[in-house]
């Protein structure tokens, strides 16, 4: 089957989810919007639209803990991303956060060394009060951004592991999405992540970076399909 209709077979999967209620922006829900413990979301961002000039273009797939043994749950992968209520966050925490936050400042033309220094806060940062300013400004721009795109999600109650179903489908949606760095459906002139300092990011048309430039497996439509139905 032609990647165009794989395309169009995997919207129509997801277009089916929106249907049934989901599609509000991540802003929107909390911990008791009754997400499945275990899943994979899709991020959609305003002004990102597929070719067709219309439906909503997915700009990331995600899903979270799948290394043996892992307790995260899709809802507390989410909850990362989106910040906290009163519009902070940790970009140590999510990788997301932290590309959007890059592509904003290279944006702005704005320097800060600090972002993306290592995986907690490093005492240089602790100490200075003017980094941690400059931070959360850039922290609350992010979870603005973020909480601003709409997601989609399917339920998949597997466990944690090498052979786990949501990592079947996260790589293959990536790969069907990114098409080896040759999307159809690419991003608009204005998207964020033409500035991100990856490649992967500005040639994939995705915040994602693994997994754009591997094979898609077709029959991870049936997989979706079959999860899909269940949530």
């Amino acid at each position: 089957m032609a990647t165009e209709a794989l395309l169009d077979r995997f919207y129509a999967i997801l277009g089916a989810l929106e249907q049934r209620g989901q599609g509000q922006t991540l802003g929107s829900y909390s911990g008791r919007s009754g997400l499945p413990k275990r899943g994979v979301y899709f991020f959609r961002e305003p002004g990102e639209l597929r070719r067709d000039g219309s439906t909503p273009r997915i700009v990331r797939v995600g899903t979270h803990g799948l290394a043996e043994g892992a307790k995260s749950t899709l809802w507390g992968r989410l909850r990362t991303h989106a910040g906290t209520r009163s519009g902070g966050g940790n970009h140590r925490g999510s990788i997301f956060r932290l590309h959007v936050g890059a592509a904003l400042l290279a944006r702005e033309d704005c320097s800060l060394p600090s972002w993306g220094s290592g995986s907690t806060r490093p005492t240089e940062v602790r100490s200075n009060p003017a980094l941690l300013a400059a931070e959360a400004g850039i922290e609350r721009a992010v979870s603005a951004y973020i909480c601003s795109m709409s997601i989609l999600w399917v339920a998949v109650p597997d466990e944690p592991g090498a052979s786990s179903q949501r990592g079947y489908i996260e790589r293959n949606a990536i790969a069907l999405l990114s098409n080896r760095f040759d999307p159809l459906d690419p991003p608009s002139a204005g998207w964020l992540g033409h500035h991100s300092a990856r490649s992967e990011i500005r040639r994939s048309g995705l915040w994602n970076f693994n997994h754009v430039d591997e094979a898609c497996d077709p029959s991870f439509l049936d997989a979706l399909e079959g999860m899909a139905e269940g949530t």
